[in-house]
C-alpha cells in the first residue's frame, strides 16, 4: 500500500449499541489496520459511567458528551444534539493533527461539524449515506403493520400500530425530523467540500436528487469477510430429511418487514399440503427490537406458534447461517444489507426484497430470489420454491457465495476505501484559516 493514512471515523453510535452502519464502520476500521492504516472512533458516551477512551478490538475509541439527564443518559433529541455538536467540534480540533482525513459513517447533525472542521482545517472530510428508505413516504395513516391473513373480526388489531416516527425513511428525511437545524444542516452540507459514499445505485440517485453534486457521490458497496463467513459442508442440513428451517436475521423494527413475512408464512403453511407432506418447514427469527411484543402477538394471532420460533439477541449468527436451509430479509427498505451478503457468503440460498441494495446484489433466479417489498403473495411463492426444490436451492447457494467472492469482498472494497481516501486527498487544500492559526 502507499504511504501510511490516519484516518478518524465519526460514529453517532458504537460499540456496545451496535448497528448496520457500526458493524459496518467496525469491518472496514480492522481490513484498514490489516493494510497498515491508522484508525480511530469518535463516538457519542451514551452513558455518563461509559469510559471516556478505551480500546476496542485493537481499535481506539473516544467518546464525547454533552447534557445529561438525571439518571445518567446522554440527551439526544431535536435540540440535545447542539451541546453534542460543540464538544464534537472542539474534540476534532483539538485531534486535528492526529488524523489526515475525517469520515462520518451516518447522516447526522455531527456531519455538518465534520465538515465544517474540514473546511477550516484543510482537510477531507467523506460522509456515509446508509439509507434512501423506500421510493414514497409513508403517510401517517400507513403507520401500522400488515393485516393481510390475519381475517378473524373478533381479534383486536389495534396491536399493529406503529409509532409514525419509526417510519420516517432516508436519511435526510430522518435528520431533519429529529434534529432542530436539520434542513440547515443539509444545506450546508450541499454547498460544502465534504464528499459522500454511498452503499447502492438506489442512493446514488436518491442523493442526486436531492441536490447533491454527482461528482462529490462514490459508490462504494458493503463488504464480508469470506474467511469468516463460509460455508461448512458438515453443518449443511442432510436434503434427505424433512426439517426445513429458514433463517431470517433482522432488528425487530417495521423497517425491516417482519409482519410481511409472518404473512407470507401463514400462506405458506396454509396452503394445500401435498407439496410439503413429508418436509418440517419452520421460520428462525434472529434479533430483538421495539417491534418484537408485536410480532409475537401476531405470530399467536395467525396461529404460527408451532412453526415459527423467536431466537432474541444472537452475538454469532455465523452458526446459524451454516444451519439453516435458506435465508429470507424481507425488508420494506434498506441501505445495503450486511445480513444478505453474509447468509450469501455461508453459501445459503436466499429470498430478498427489491430495495437498495438487495436489487444491486440478487440476479432473480440466478443467485438469489428477488420479490417486491409488502408483497405476502409473493413471498409465501419464494419460500415454497425455496423449501421444496433442493436443486434450485443448491444452484443458488453456490452462485450466491461466488456473487459475494467475486464482488463483496471485505478486501476489496476496503481497497476501494482506501483509494477514495487517496482521491479525496489528493483534492484536499489547507485552509488559510488554519494557516494563520498555526502561525501564532
Amino acid at each position: 500500500m502507499d504511504k501510511q493514512l490516519r484516518i478518524c471515523m465519526v460514529a453517532f453510535l458504537y460499540a456496545p449499541i451496535i448497528g448496520g452502519a457500526e458493524t459496518r464502520a467496525a469491518n472496514q476500521a480492522h481490513q484498514l489496520q490489516e493494510f497498515g492504516h491508522q484508525v480511530m472512533i469518535i463516538t457519542l458516551q451514551r452513558y455518563k459511567d461509559w469510559k471516556k477512551a478505551e480500546n476496542i478490538d485493537g481499535i481506539p475509541v473516544i467518546r464525547i458528551g454533552g447534557s445529561f439527564n438525571q439518571h445518567g443518559r446522554l440527551r439526544i433529541g431535536r435540540v440535545g444534539h447542539i451541546p453534542i455538536d460543540i464538544v464534537m467540534f472542539f474534540q476534532l480540533w483539538r485531534m486535528r493533527h492526529s488524523y489526515d482525513i475525517l469520515h462520518t459513517i451516518q447522516l447526522s447533525p455531527l456531519s455538518g461539524v465534520a465538515a465544517l472542521v474540514g473546511k477550516l482545517t484543510g482537510k477531507p472530510v467523506i460522509i456515509s449515506i446508509p439509507s434512501t428508505g423506500p421510493g414514497k413516504k409513508p403517510r401517517p395513516q400507513d403507520a401500522v403493520m400488515m393485516a393481510d391473513t390475519l381475517v378473524d373480526q373478533s381479534i383486536d388489531t389495534s396491536f399493529l400500530k406503529v409509532a409514525y416516527e419509526d417510519t420516517v425513511v432516508g436519511d435526510m428525511t430522518h435528520m431533519k425530523k429529529t434534529a432542530v437545524g436539520g434542513d440547515v444542516i443539509l444545506r450546508y452540507l450541499k454547498k460544502s467540500d465534504a464528499f459522500y459514499h454511498v452503499l447502492s445505485n438506489r442512493s446514488r440517485t436518491y442523493m442526486i436528487s436531492n441536490g447533491f453534486r454527482a461528482a462529490k457521490i462514490t459508490h462504494i458497496p458493503n463488504g464480508i469477510d469470506i474467511e469468516k463467513f463460509a460455508p461448512v459442508a458438515e453443518l449443511r442440513p442432510d436434503p434427505t430429511q424433512p426439517e426445513r428451517d429458514i433463517l431470517c436475521v433482522a432488528r425487530l423494527q417495521y423497517p425491516k418487514g417482519v409482519d410481511v413475512l409472518l404473512h407470507a408464512w401463514k400462506r405458506l403453511m396454509s396452503a394445500p399440503a401435498e407439496w410439503r407432506t413429508q418436509l418440517k418447514p419452520r421460520l428462525l427469527i434472529a434479533g430483538t427490537g421495539q417491534s418484537e411484543a408485536q410480532l409475537k402477538q401476531l405470530t399467536h394471532a395467525l396461529a404460527l406458534d408451532e412453526s415459527v420460533v423467536f431466537l432474541g439477541s444472537c452475538n454469532d449468527v455465523i452458526p446459524l447461517l451454516q444451519r439453516a436451509w435458506g435465508f429470507v430479509l424481507p425488508s420494506r427498505w434498506e441501505g445495503m444489507p450486511n445480513a444478505l451478503l453474509e447468509a450469501m457468503s455461508c453459501g445459503l440460498p436466499c429470498i430478498a426484497t427489491r430495495v437498495s441494495g438487495s436489487e444491486d446484489i440478487v440476479n432473480d433466479g440466478d443467485n438469489a430470489l428477488l420479490v417486491e417489498p409488502e408483497d405476502p403473495v409473493a413471498l409465501a411463492l419464494a419460500l415454497q420454491r425455496l423449501i421444496a426444490d433442493t436443486e434450485l436451492t443448491r444452484q443458488l447457494a453456490l452462485a450466491g457465495r461466488a456473487t459475494v467472492i467475486k464482488d463483496y469482498q471485505l478486501t476489496t472494497t476496503a481497497e476501494q476505501l482506501i483509494l477514495f481516501y487517496q482521491q479525496t486527498l489528493g483534492q484536499a487544500t489547507q485552509s488559510p484559516i488554519l494557516e494563520s492559526v498555526e502561525k501564532k
